[in-house]
């Protein structure tokens, strides 16, 4: 069973070669997932974004390569930590204390 059924949904569908379809920049991208995901799968999406970063917290570039390698956040200007810290800003995920 994937640790991660959204982020791979979310990653996976809109990430990927094509990604000038959904937009032309990371939050064009992220706000055409945020109009068509149900507020659940966002919120579910968060989680596992924080969960991704707690699970590889020395590895997180590798391991996001690894899982997602058609998609290099570093060509954007980011880490995995970094991009993740965006797409919750865009997405208006709520804050874990």
């Amino acid at each position: 069973m994937d640790q991660y059924p959204e982020l791979e949904q979310f990653i996976g569908a809109y990430f990927i070669e094509d990604f000038d379809i959904f937009g032309e920049t990371i939050e064009e991208i992220a706000l055409c997932y945020k109009r068509v995901a149900a507020k659940a799968r966002i919120q579910q999406a968060c989680l596992e974004m924080d969960k991704f970063i707690a699970d590889n917290k020395v590895g997180a570039d590798v391991a996001f390569a690894e899982r997602w390698g058609s998609f290099d956040p570093a060509l954007w200007g980011y880490t995995t930590a970094s991009f993740f810290d965006e797409l919750k800003r865009i997405l208006n995920c709520p804050r874990i204390a």
